[in-house]
């Protein structure tokens, strides 16, 4: 039995009911945005690193409106942002460009400042932030591949090998026992030397240890560390009264008046002797010396 005409233009209405349908539910969040009041804020960037027309606009990762237009100024680009009128954006804001490698949906996204900064009065621009894109990070890997190319090249190579022979014949000498490192690791006769001398020097500090010995008692009498440092003590005391004069052996260092007397009396006496000298035969003069004492 054939369908009426009227029955198939009912399926064809039903279908396309469904079908527009479907587009206002999918699209209802845009459709609801259309009709809300929005404020519009501006920011400068040096790229828009893929970001369109209706991309979305968020505040510290919350969605709060979209991208309303990009124009190119100079040499930068100025992006108009509508977001919802509930939202403030204060003094001190920020706004990035989020790039989106893996599906180019790139957004931009405003920081929250402290809410004791002011609002910012709409049609402000806030300070842009630029991040380095895709293209960014390609030039900066091809800048470090070239800078790989010029360390590997054929003067720092030779270099290399350079280092790595003599590095070859040092490990060879030592080897053969050339050299006094080399002595050190072949020769058995050296090596029980300085094993006998570890074993002597260990001895001789468990005996100090133990208290055995003047060094020993040094280290553990503890009578004896007292009266030695009461005899240090002591001198410290003794040449501190030679320092200020006190007493004869202070009188003797310090007494400018004592020192002269000391010297006028020596250039005397050898005034004397000289007399006597120049005078008397020379075994007459040694028996009045000797005879003197």
């Amino acid at each position: 039995m054939a369908s009426s005409p009227s029955a198939k233009k009912v399926g064809i209405f039903f279908i396309v009911g469904m079908v527009i349908l479907g587009v206002i539910t999918f699209r209802a969040e845009h459709l609801g945005r259309f009709f809300k009041k929005h404020n519009v804020y501006k920011a400068y960037f040096h790229s828009s690193k893929g970001l369109k027309k209706g991309s979305k606009v968020s505040l510290s990762g919350v969605e709060v409106g979209e991208v309303k237009d990009i124009d190119v100024e100079g040499d930068r680009i100025l992006v108009s942002m509508a977001l919802e009128r509930k939202v403030l954006v204060r003094e001190g804001s920020t706004a990035t460009i989020i790039p989106d490698f893996l599906f180019g949906k790139s957004y931009v996204d405003i920081s929250l400042v402290s809410p004791t900064s002011p609002p910012l009065p709409p049609g402000s621009v806030m300070e842009g932030i630029d991040v380095p894109g895709f293209g960014d990070m390609l030039t900066k890997f091809d800048k470090a591949m070239a800078s790989i190319e010029n360390l590997a090249s054929k003067r720092f190579v030779d270099r290399l090998i350079e280092t790595m022979d003599s590095a070859h014949n040092l490990l060879s000498k030592l080897e053969k026992g050339e050299g006094t490192m080399g002595r050190l690791f072949t020769d058995e006769t050296l090596f029980d030397e300085l094993k006998g001398t570890v074993v002597n020097a260990n001895d001789i500090l468990g005996r100090m240890s133990r208290g055995e010995g003047t060094m020993g008692k040094l280290l553990a009498d503890e009578e004896l560390f007292h009266q030695l440092k009461e005899t240090v003590s002591n001198a410290n005391t003794l040449l501190g009264k030679m320092n200020r004069g006190e007493g004869t052996l202070g009188k003797l260092i310090n007494s400018e008046d004592l020192y002269l007397d000391l010297k006028r009396m020596m250039l005397n006496l050898s005034e004397t002797v000289n007399g006597f000298r120049a005078i008397m035969p020379q075994g007459a003069f040694s028996t009045v010396i000797y005879s003197s004492f």
